[in-house]
């Protein structure tokens, strides 16, 4: 997702400085070339030549800076993107203020007009201080993002807000910044996803083999994309998104219950919901009170993506099918019936199956059926956010 992107990474003085190297790792598996500047507190940690190794480029710091070589705050200023992960109180006052007394902070104030993401580090007291909220407002009011800090204990011993954001949501933040879209910017998509739990007694449940992972990669993909993200899903998953859980229809019922849709958002109906419920039994069923057959009662589900009744939005069904004679008509009677924008059919066939990490999907409208070739679920995930616009 990142191929030829050249990316800063700033590390600045702080004992989460370490981090740093993942970060590096991860963005250059995504494809990304990632230079390193390191602050002179950054350099009481770590070796340039340790980041040198990580990277695979010239570290720019005081110790390295030299203009023959083009490790200078110039050179090092023309990339697609700063990201300062770990970043000090002291450097962001600084950089708020426009203060160059280092070739650290020359190349980051020579960075003006690149995309700036911001990762605070350090303890709760100071991020609180007036400085620091002026110095950050600041910089949000002339363009840069900030990847919030979390809360967990701190090398003092303390427990506060102030611990580095976590590897994989800086990754995330770096993503969204290049690929969101204006399409998707502040618009609000739902997204439903997993398995629902229905309780047969009081011990025992019935579900089905859904993963959950295409509505992971969709929730995902709308998040690049700029969207504000809530993912409603019953699969245990780690997000920067809203992440709303439940676990059976009703729970499924009550959560899209809460949601206020706006003129202009999406639902994404991608949960395998329950057709049928079984009538639970009070208590647990036990073997010794049948004849060696035990005969459950169900009753038909309520449809909960139809009982979504709101003007304005676009409402995508989710279709699975086993059956590739019938699919197609299935799906296009779905479409009618619960008038729907859009149906996403998938058919369980060869590498298409439960749990897979690649899917083939038919997007089907009351116009036309645009057939997405099997791919993993993340890249057949931007194919149908970039098919949704067009509806």
């Amino acid at each position: 997702m990142l191929k030829n992107k050249k990316i800063l990474l700033a590390v600045c003085g702080s004992i989460s400085f370490y981090k740093s190297y993942e970060i590096i790792s991860k963005l250059k598996k995504l494809g990304a070339s990632v230079y390193v500047t390191m602050s002179d507190g950054a350099m009481k940690f770590a070796t340039p030549e340790s980041f040198e190794a990580v990277s695979g480029h010239k570290v720019a710091c005081s110790k390295t800076h030299s203009w023959c070589d083009g490790v200078n705050h110039i050179e090092y200023s023309k990339f697609d993107l700063v990201l300062i992960a770990p970043a000090t109180v002291n450097t962001i006052n600084k950089l708020a203020h426009g203060i160059c007394d280092s070739i650290f902070l020359d190349i980051l104030v020579a960075s003006s007009g690149v995309p700036l993401l911001i990762a605070p580090a350090a303890n709760e007291r100071m991020l609180n201080h007036f400085s620091f909220k002026r110095s950050i407002e600041f910089l949000q009011e002339n363009g840069a993002k900030i990847i919030q800090p979390v809360k967990k204990e701190l090398v003092c011993g303390e427990i506060g807000k102030g611990a580095l954001s976590n590897v994989d949501d800086i990754i995330y933040a770096v993503i969204r910044e290049f690929l969101k879209d204006d399409y998707y910017l502040g618009r609000t998509v739902v997204i439903t996803g997993g398995p629902t739990t229905e309780k047969i007694d009081d011990v025992r449940v019935i579900s089905n083999l859904s993963s959950g992972k295409m509505s992971k990669a969709l929730a995902d993909t709308f998040y690049y994309l700029g969207a504000n993200v809530v993912f409603i899903t019953s699969v245990e998953f780690d997000a920067p998104y809203k992440i709303v859980k439940f676990d059976s229809s009703f729970g499924l019922q009550s959560a899209l219950g809460t949601q206020k849709f706006n003129k202009g958002d999406i639902l994404v109906m991608a949960a395998a919901v329950s057709d049928f419920i079984p009538n639970k039994v009070k208590g647990k069923l036990s073997k010794d009170d049948t004849a060696g057959v035990l005969t459950l009662n169900f009753r038909k589900n309520i449809d909960i993506l139809t009982s979504v009744d709101v003007d304005g939005i676009k409402k995508i069904g989710f279709k699975l099918e086993v059956d590739e004679k019938t699919a197609l008509e299935n799906a296009k009677n779905m479409l009618k019936i619960k008038k729907l924008d859009a149906v996403c059919l998938n058919v369980l066939l060869g590498n298409v199956k439960f749990g897979s990490d690649v899917t083939k999907i038919s997007f089907i409208t009351d116009k036309k059926v645009v057939e997405i070739a099997e791919n993993s679920k993340e890249k057949v995930a931007f194919e149908i956010a970039n098919l949704i616009k067009s509806i």
